[in-house]
């Protein structure tokens, strides 16, 4: 059955005026090439992740020493932050930036980002209320992992 099939491609390659080793070659190109752009995606998207983290971290650190939640986060820059770290993701739409969108509190329901609510900028997201702070991606679309963006965590 297998020579069959290697027959069939290797005719069908002849008759559009290729060879099968050549069709063969360009399949493998085309998943080397996919495998290139998933592990680029994922690498931007873990980069934008540990981006998160910090900033989750830099809050924490300003709110235990400042015995205040910060009214924004260019409050965290330069004693908790050198800067703000940029976003990266593949979000149609989206590009590279390290811009902020402050949001007012009500956009918190039961302490968690209503999706609702949102714009959708692909920015840093920047809401608190006088008890909670929550710094999101302002990205609606979802994930590598299947969960929109607003809703994923830092990692380290």
């Amino acid at each position: 059955m297998m020579h069959k099939t290697i027959y069939a491609v290797a005719l069908a390659g002849a008759l559009a005026g290729c060879s099968a080793s050549q069709l063969r070659d360009d399949k493998i190109s085309r998943e080397v090439e996919q495998s290139v752009l998933d592990a680029e995606t994922r690498a931007r998207e873990s980069r934008t992740l540990s981006s998160l983290a910090k900033l989750e971290e830099a809050v924490a650190a300003f709110v235990s020493r400042e015995h205040r939640i910060p009214n924004a986060i260019d409050d965290l820059v330069p004693k908790y932050l050198a800067e703000i770290p940029s976003i990266d993701i593949d979000a149609r739409g989206h590009r590279e930036n390290n811009l902020v969108r402050s949001y007012p509190s009500d956009v918190l329901r039961g302490g968690q980002i209503d999706g609702s609510r949102l714009k959708d900028t692909g920015r840093w997201g920047y809401v608190h209320s006088d008890h909670q702070v929550v710094i999101f991606i302002d990205c609606t679309h979802q994930s590598r992992r299947g969960h929109p963006w607003y809703q994923e965590h830092g990692v380290y």
